[in-house]
């Protein structure tokens, strides 16, 4: 009886088999390829954050509604950061301040300065400008930004988050690429 299934192993392969592993036609199951996109995606994301960070780019995070309509309370951007006399009026721009949470605001006018430039921001939702110009050498322009997102953002960026967010990848992964045992090659035939 080598070579033959017993019915009762065959629909249990099938439906161990049917979800997430197909055959390939050479008796060999292979994984369904939404679980190696997925695995895929997420070290290309994890990738994707490493390279960003190295080239000068950093995510930041809204914490108020002084941007909306534009960029919401909550909302995600990626910042670049540049020379404070580079940008012009109508950037976004995310200015550090001594001992205080950094501000994301457009800009309403520059006056370069020996040290940088002098800038005048205003949120989108405010009616006026920022009490103080701000003395800078160097800013975050915003490229861009997503509407939604920042409470995740905060919650990578904590060690915790950082930690649960690597093993998650790393089991994604090892989950997509692990060898897979053919379906009843476990159970002895009789013989």
């Amino acid at each position: 009886m080598s070579g033959s299934v017993v019915p009762v192993q065959a629909a249990v392969a099938e439906h161990q088999g049917s979800a997430a592993r197909r055959d390939d036609g050479e008796g060999r199951t292979r994984m369904a390829p939404s679980l190696t996109v997925v695995a895929a995606l997420a070290l290309i994301l994890v990738c994707g954050v490493i390279t960003i960070a190295g080239f000068g780019f950093s995510f930041v995070r809204l914490a108020t509604g002084s941007m909306s309509p534009t960029f919401p309370a909550d909302s995600i951007l990626l910042v670049r950061s540049v020379p404070a006399a580079s940008v012009q009026v109508g950037d976004v721009v995310t200015v550090s301040r001594d001992g205080s949470v950094p501000i994301t605001h457009r800009v309403t006018s520059v006056l370069p300065t020996t040290s940088g430039a002098e800038l005048v921001l205003r949120g989108d939702a405010n009616t006026a400008d920022d009490p103080e110009p701000y003395q800078v050498a160097k800013v975050g322009l915003v490229l861009g930004g997503l509407p939604v997102g920042g409470g995740a953002l905060v919650a990578l960026q904590s060690p915790l988050g950082l930690g649960v967010a690597t093993v998650v990848v790393a089991l994604l992964v090892l989950w997509a690429w692990w060898p897979r045992r053919e379906p009843g090659a476990h159970v002895k035939e009789p013989g």
